[in-house]
């Protein structure tokens, strides 16, 4: 197949991370692929030199000639797509090429600029579909997204509490396809040899709720004074954060560590992972936390990734969204009693099995055989 993934840019994220895993084993499995950025070029993941990348514009800040101007590019690149496989028409390439859009603007844009075009899109909700942009969805955008999703080839959703935001033909029309788990991950280590160290790693944004962690951290540092704290990410709650830290006086064991090119390092060395979010699809660093033995502490939150992987008391714990006491009861009971964190760690690495990329890649494979364009 020829294969497009339309996402707003390849920078450090869940989304992106996806993208890199799932188009490098497509090349290794004979299909071309392109992945367009349609905001950002920049490119922060390891790609197969066989994978195609194009970067159309830099963000348009809300300027109209900006979104025409990029609609008329994903359409062109579309087009030019189809072009590839037949010299007669986009419609005889149908059978063969698929766009899959990734993450609610990047669909919406999509599915915008290639009306008309007899190719079938498929899009992919990466969060809570009752946001956009990390903030409630508006009625109006709510509109106007169940109204291009109704013409998608196919709606691909990360949990199963997802389907539940959408209704109708749209939700018929809705998969289930949960992340993979790269295959270039540390072996799970030995428990009792880890770091003192809790950890986490996400974008520097409200969602992952890292305010939380670190007061817990604040009230459960005196309890473990061998653990630091290790939070890996970017965003624009850099500063806030940085400040309340300070304020917290963990200057010298809370530690802001940025983006890492050797993530899986970081949390190989880790002693205890925690996922702070108020809400999530799925996690990749949480899963990937869990595939590496890593005993982990997750909020339950919206739209229920962290259920999907985590079944509570037996291969990590989980709390509810903002409940600082239970996280902090959780995380001593994991530092403090070392049998525990070993059967947690034990059950945690059967993950790998459930979500490897094989497994995902085929079930992307099968929901797209047969899929005609509306």
């Amino acid at each position: 197949m020829n294969i497009i993934f339309t996402t707003i840019s390849m920078r450090g994220g869940g989304t992106e991370r996806v993208i890199s895993i799932l188009a490098n084993r497509l090349v290794n499995r004979g299909h071309n692929v392109t992945i367009l950025m349609i905001a950002d070029p920049t490119i922060e993941y390891n790609l197969d030199e066989r994978v195609q990348t194009l970067g159309i514009t830099d963000t348009v800040g809300g300027s109209m000639s900006g979104r025409i101007k990029r609609l008329r590019e994903i359409r062109r690149i579309v087009k030019e797509a189809c072009r590839h496989i037949t010299a007669d028409s986009c419609i005889e390439a149908n059978g063969d090429t698929r766009v899959i859009a990734m993450g609610t603007v990047a669909s919406m844009f999509t599915l915008l600029a290639t009306l008309g075009l007899r190719v079938p899109i498929i899009i992919s909700e990466r969060n809570d579909p009752n946001r956009l942009n990390h903030r409630p969805i508006k009625p109006i955008e709510r509109m106007l997204r169940d109204l291009l999703y109704a013409r998608a080839a196919r709606i691909v959703l990360q949990t199963r509490d997802a389907i539940s935001c959408f209704s109708g033909k749209t939700a018929r029309n809705c998969v289930i396809i949960p992340n993979p788990l790269p295959e270039a991950m540390p072996a799970p280590g030995d428990v009792n040899k880890r770091a003192k160290s809790i950890i986490t790693a996400g974008r520097l944004t409200e969602q992952k709720n890292h305010k939380l962690l670190i007061e817990v951290f604040g009230r459960i540092a005196d309890i473990l004074p061998e653990y630091e704290l290790k939070i890996f990410g970017k965003g624009e709650l850099e500063d806030e954060l940085q400040k309340l830290i300070n304020e917290r006086g963990l200057g010298e064991r809370a530690h802001l560590c940025g983006f890492s090119n050797n993530l899986y390092g970081e949390l190989a060395s880790g002693g205890i992972y925690v996922s702070s979010s108020d809400w999530e699809g799925i996690s990749n660093s949480l899963m990937e936390a869990l595939a590496m033995g890593i005993p982990t502490v997750a909020t339950d939150c919206p739209m229920g990734g962290s259920r999907m992987c985590i079944r509570d008391g037996e291969n990590g714990f989980l709390v509810e969204p903002g409940d600082a006491d239970a996280m902090a009861d959780r995380i001593i009971h994991l530092a403090t009693d070392s049998q525990l964190a070993l059967r947690i760690s034990q059950s945690a690495v059967a993950i790998r099995d459930e979500f490897s990329v094989d497994k995902i890649l085929d079930m992307w494979l099968r929901s797209n055989e047969k899929l005609t364009s509306s």
